[in-house]
């Protein structure tokens, strides 16, 4: 499908057949929570891949469900913003896969998962009904949080077909350190210590020394 009404269509009509649909983006995901295994029928939102909009006041970003995280990127970049999730799969990662599941990435640490930075979306329902909420105020106290519901249902409450993420303005300097721990303990220590010096951390990775041999037998 290639707009929302048309992932309805889908919807609905194998809702009246009665058989289960498996929604995929860029199918970067490891867990294969996407991957069918008994006759379903995949469900592609790789063509929702509009950016509708970057709005430098309100600091908002829409775009469809099938838009690559670094082509977001480069579009909030475009006004001097930033989107304030990063992932080592932004080239094929997609925005509806990385709200369904509520992605962290490199700088949960700095701005929160996904969750944090929906401003609205659409999606749609098991029996074909499209559900938008697509305020973009940050006080907006009305009803149930049902974006937030959405991000990290892994498309069990409806399928992603639209979002509307919130922006954030880029560091003016950025240092990155390369620190040497005993343990997941003293790491997290030293996010603290960085903290209590009044610094901002925009990013943590951990890895550990069985993490690095693995990846140097192959590179």
């Amino acid at each position: 499908p290639g707009s929302t009404a048309e992932v309805a269509a889908v919807i609905r009509a194998c809702a009246s057949a009665g058989v289960p649909v498996v929604p995929q983006g860029g199918n970067t995901g490891l867990v294969g929570a996407s991957v069918p295994h008994d006759g379903e029928v995949v469900l592609s939102l790789r063509r929702l891949d509009t950016i509708e909009s970057v709005d430098p006041v309100e600091r908002t970003l829409a775009a469809g469900a099938g838009v690559t995280l670094a082509a977001a990127q480069s579009a909030a970049s475009s006004v001097g913003l930033m989107l304030g999730i990063d992932l080592a799969a932004r080239e094929s990662a997609t925005l509806g896969g990385i709200v369904a599941t509520n992605a962290g990435g490199l700088r949960v640490v700095r701005h929160g998962p996904t969750r944090a930075q929906l401003a609205g979306a659409e999606a749609v329902l098991a029996e074909g009904s499209v559900l938008r909420r697509w305020s973009g105020l940050i006080k907006d106290n009305v009803g149930y949080d049902l974006v937030g519901l959405l991000a990290g249902s892994e498309g069990t409450l409806g399928v992603v077909t639209r979002v509307l993420m919130r922006l954030v303005s880029p560091p003016t300097r950025v240092h990155v350190a390369l620190v040497g721990v005993a343990s997941l303990d003293a790491a997290a220590e030293v996010l603290s210590g960085v903290r209590q010096a009044g610094l901002t951390i925009e990013a943590a990775e951990f890895f550990d020394s069985e993490g690095l041999a693995l990846v140097r037998s192959h590179l």
